[in-house]
């Protein structure tokens, strides 16, 4: 049984993923274990590029990553942003599990995979911790202008004037609205407690009994938008949350709020998003995401004096690294022994022949990975 790590060589952290996908794919098997790397074809397209690219065209319009052609008998692949299309697919003729050491799936064509009978896990939660500290950390880099303090001092300016001068807020007492209630907002709501604030939420896949669990009120889109001082995205990216914060939504919002997005760029509309901050409809805003990346020289957003710019870095750090790793691995093994099935993303897949048979075959090369 092979197994086929592939690491992504464009990314900052490389080193850390060839360590940790090794060491957690050597705990998982005894079985022999390839680390493959994955860099665009195109060596001027930089790491960022890549990601929104596959994000808005999967992986079908990829080129074939030459560490695959390397080793089409694979039967357990991990990858992060590697694409694997069901054209690949069929050329990995062992292939029957697939790990993506991430939350987000655009890179692997899931429903291809399960026509051929290929498990899909991925790693959902590894850098929920991330994300949640990151996304207050911009609330309140936001709303106490740390960057602009921080860019003033280091041109040689001692200035306190900035444009939320008269609103500048502390947390506690204030409203936090959650939209998006899974792992990363229940991380929120625990965070946001020691603030003493209240804190609503909207997601219609939590019940307001699971919600109560962690002192969060049910609400609705409208309600959220009307009464939050702070608005936190922490849904999965789908058709039917696209474009969800609109121009309606923003003149909703208080003119002393502000508004923070962590998650996905589709949810928000960046135009009416951008009219808001620039008409002063919100206070204030922070965002990890955007429609395109990197930035164009002329984007609007560039020129706003009321929001805080990042670069896709709210899951990024060392301890997310690993649990990538360590929650694939883990929750393959898991899987075959039975323990648990949760990650899997194509759960018909559990029950088709093809897959039970090589599960039951390969049961005793597959070591169990303590949590």
């Amino acid at each position: 049984m092979k197994v086929l790590c592939m690491y992504d060589g464009l990314y900052k952290n490389y080193r850390e993923q060839i360590t940790y996908s090794r060491e957690y794919a050597e705990k998982f098997t005894e079985e022999p274990v390839v680390i493959g790397e994955y860099t665009d074809p195109d060596p001027s397209v930089d790491f960022i590029k890549n990601i929104y690219r596959l994000e808005k065209f999967g992986p079908d319009p990829e080129p074939v990553v030459p560490a695959y052609e390397e080793n089409l008998d694979t039967e357990v692949l991990a990858v992060s942003f590697s694409p694997v299309s069901g054209a690949m697919m069929d050329r990995f003729h062992n292939l029957r599990v697939i790990g993506i050491s991430r939350t987000g799936t655009e890179n692997v064509d899931i429903p291809a995979a399960t026509k051929r009978g290929i498990l899909v896990v991925n790693a959902a939660g590894r850098n929920a911790n991330a994300v949640s500290d990151y996304a207050i950390g911009l609330m309140i880099a936001e709303a106490r202008n740390i960057a602009r303090q921080h860019a003033l001092m280091k041109a040689g300016g001692l200035v306190k004037e900035f444009s939320n001068n008269a609103i500048m807020p502390d947390l506690y007492g204030k409203t936090v609205g959650l939209f998006g209630f899974g792992y990363i907002g229940k991380l929120m709501a625990e965070k946001l407690s020691g603030f003493h604030v209240k804190i609503i939420a909207v997601d219609p896949y939590v019940t307001e009994d699971e919600m109560k669990k962690y002192n969060v009120e049910k609400t609705d889109l409208d309600t959220l938008c009307k009464e939050s001082d702070f608005i936190s995205l922490h849904a999965r990216q789908t058709k039917e949350n696209e474009n969800t914060f609109d121009k309606e939504q923003f003149e909703m919002m208080k003119p002393t709020a502000y508004f923070i997005n962590t998650a996905r760029a589709s949810m928000v509309n960046y135009d009416a998003m951008i009219e808001a901050l620039k008409e002063r409809k919100i206070a204030g805003a922070a965002t990890d995401v955007y429609p395109k990346m990197p930035l164009d020289k002329d984007d609007p957003i560039r020129k706003l004096d009321n929001i805080t710019l990042s670069a896709h870095l709210a899951g990024s750090t060392t301890d997310a690294v690993i649990n990538s790793w360590k929650y694939v691995f883990q929750r393959i093994s898991n899987t075959i022994h039975h323990i648990s099935s949760f990650g899997v993303l194509n759960p018909e897949v559990l029950e088709m022949d093809v897959y039970k048979k090589w599960a039951e075959e390969r049961k005793e090369l597959i070591k169990i990975i303590e949590s």
